[in-house]
């Protein structure tokens, strides 16, 4: 697991008017260049708090923070120059003025994360369902919450009603996402019903799905609703998203994101402490608004280390 419009969604639709060959997931049509898909209004940077800042851990204090990002507008959008917009992106900036820490946010592919902060060459990742088999890896500063959509052709013949309606049909999902888990405990209860499994096919990123969607090798993209449903508004009737209310319960269907850092580093109690005082000062509730996001906030109580108890395969 993992509305505005957005940069990622105008590159998706700028290859389908031209052709899929005419250019990769990462062009942007001339709308994008001129930042239409970005907020009017950048908020001023959160004032910096010493108390807060003093217990972010020295190691942390004497370099410039890595921030590993994948695709996933409209928390993270690769725009064609070069830069990464989305609310991750700003929400990094205010943590960084309030915690008084330097953040970089990088590409990353999503599979790369959790080997990149155990290993170090990355110090903070999001957003990432937070499950308790992850947290044996990594630590969760918890801030958002999604849950699973499938995303269809809005004038092709697959509109399943339920989830065993997607038994045996092909299924685009992100590599390494929790949607892969909802996939394979669907998969269980299609085989009680004698029914095939869903054939899921794995990208990259979502970009990549959708395209894949339009070109009918996938006949779904299954993903977080936040993303469907940002490319399905913005693909001018050529998508639609559609939530399968049976499927709710599956695990990962439902999921708590979370800023990810190395575990037991000291730096995700500190983020903890950050994302309250954002929630406090109304910065975090603007952030999510801008974005198109306030169906995906929490309360001040859920932003918490490691606060999810949900498992990805139970």
């Amino acid at each position: 697991m993992r509305n505005r419009p957005h940069v990622a969604a105008c590159a998706l639709l700028a290859c389908l008017t031209l052709g899929l060959s005419a250019c990769s997931v990462d062009d942007t049509p001339e709308g994008g260049k001129d930042n239409k898909s970005r907020p009017a209004v950048t908020l001023a940077p959160e004032p910096k708090d010493s108390a807060l800042a003093a217990e972010v851990p020295q190691a942390f204090t004497k370099k410039t923070l890595i921030m590993g990002v994948s695709e996933y507008a409209p928390y993270v959008t690769f725009e064609s120059d070069g830069k990464i917009t989305g609310l991750v992106p700003e929400l990094a900036a205010q943590l960084s003025s309030l915690l008084d820490i330097k953040i970089k946010v990088e590409r990353t592919n999503f599979d790369a994360v959790i080997p990149g902060l155990k290993s170090g060459r990355i110090d903070l990742s999001a957003p990432s369902g937070d499950f308790t088999e992850r947290q044996q890896e990594v630590d969760f500063a918890d801030f958002a919450q999604s849950s699973v959509t499938m995303m269809v052709l809005k004038d092709g013949s697959f509109r399943p009603k339920n989830g065993l309606e997607v038994c045996g049909h092909k299924v685009g999902v992100e590599k390494g996402a929790g949607t892969q888990n909802v996939l394979a405990a669907q998969n269980k209860r299609c085989a009680a019903k004698g029914k095939p499994s869903v054939d899921a096919k794995l990208y990259t990123d979502l970009p990549a799905a959708s395209l894949a969607l339009q070109s009918k090798r996938v006949d779904a993209v299954a993903a977080p609703s936040a993303s469907n449903t940002s490319v399905s508004q913005n693909s001018h009737d050529r998508f639609e998203t559609l939530e399968l209310e049976d499927m709710l319960d599956l695990p990962a269907a439902t999921a708590i994101y979370g800023i990810q850092a190395k575990k037991d580093a000291g730096l995700a109690p500190v983020i903890v402490k950050g994302l309250r005082k954002l929630y406090e000062s109304g910065t975090y509730a603007k952030l999510f608004g801008q974005w198109g996001l306030p169906l995906s906030t929490v309360t001040r109580d859920q932003i918490a280390l490691n606060g999810s108890k949900q498992s990805q395969t139970q």
